[in-house]
């Protein structure tokens, strides 16, 4: 018995170490080997469950999908929901893709006559029903992740290491370059490259903070007096859906550089506005910062040329 559950024990997790493994290859977590083991052994500790009649209520599939959600969570820790989601179908699709394997080996390097006198049909081991509906959402699921993975990947392309200088402070954000952004200035004609409140707090005023956190001024135009000298702000209007008339508070920095990902060739933005947001640009905090496309990829012909 002791030898059994021994080699039970590891050949679980050996398994789980290699799902895991997978899934953080595949969805580029970059973890740690340190944070595999553990969701490893996690895994490892719920097959136990099959040893503990008291305890098999545990092994029905609402406890399976809990728990192995339990075991991504542990294993990636993930900053986001869509994060773990997209984490969370990996691990099942990888998964799926063992067993589907260790099984079509075992059908395979396995007489097939042996396995019929032993009623080992597939069909008759899991149903037709439950055969066909798991090839269903293997098929669905995989759809779904590798939509996410294209978009993932495009985005990446566009996404660009800012450095904005402005009165020798200097600032470095991830910002996204922006086709659908074409929001300028309509008195210089120049793009809004538009950050973050959050990230921009060291370099602003604390009057203008104080303006986006408690509303200090009532009325713009008291703004744009108290800071005339100390920092010129620049009002922007813009349209949006449900809102026609908005206005984006901004200012001119000293100098914007940015840099592709993986890339060492740096492009310098003279003709930009820093316009400030105060919220959040990305649900899953990936950039900071959303610049005009056609303002980038104006310069980087200029630099090809």
């Amino acid at each position: 018995m002791y030898i059994i559950l021994e080699y039970y024990l590891l050949e679980n997790f050996i398994a789980n170490f290699l799902v895991l493994y997978a899934t953080n290859r595949i969805t580029k977590s970059k973890l740690k080997i340190k944070g595999i083991i553990i969701g490893t052994i996690t895994a490892t500790l719920y097959s136990l469950v099959i040893f503990l009649p008291s305890f098999l209520f545990l092994s029905s599939y609402v406890f399976k999908v809990l728990i192995s959600s339990l075991i991504v969570y542990i294993t990636f820790r993930s900053k986001s929901i869509k994060a773990f989601l997209y984490q969370w179908l990996c691990f099942y699709i990888v998964s799926f893709i063992f067993a589907g394997t260790i099984m079509s080996l075992s059908f395979n390097f396995t007489n097939i006559t042996e396995l019929l006198s032993k009623k080992m049909n597939l069909f008759k081991i899991f149903g037709i029903k439950h055969v066909l509906t798991g090839i269903i959402i293997a098929i669905l699921i995989t759809i779904i992740v590798f939509s996410y993975n294209n978009r993932k990947k495009q985005m990446q392309k566009l996404l660009v290491d800012a450095k904005i200088i402005y009165k020798g402070k200097e600032l470095l954000i991830s910002a996204l370059v922006d086709t659908g952004n074409n929001l300028k200035d309509p008195l210089s004609n120049k793009s809004i490259f538009v950050v973050e409140l959050s990230k921009l707090l060291t370099m602003l005023p604390e009057e203008l903070i104080e303006f986006y956190k408690i509303k200090k001024y009532t009325k713009i135009e008291d703004l744009l007096l108290k800071l005339s000298d100390e920092f010129p702000l620049i009002l922007v209007p813009f349209k949006s859906i449900g809102n026609e008339k908005g206005i984006i508070l901004g200012f001119k920095p000293d100098n914007v550089i940015i840099r592709f990902h993986n890339e060492t060739q740096e492009i310098q933005l003279d003709r930009i506005i820093i316009g400030i947001y105060n919220g959040h640009l990305s649900n899953e905090r990936e950039f900071s910062g959303l610049i005009d496309y056609d303002s980038v990829i104006e310069k980087e012909e200029i630099w090809l040329n």
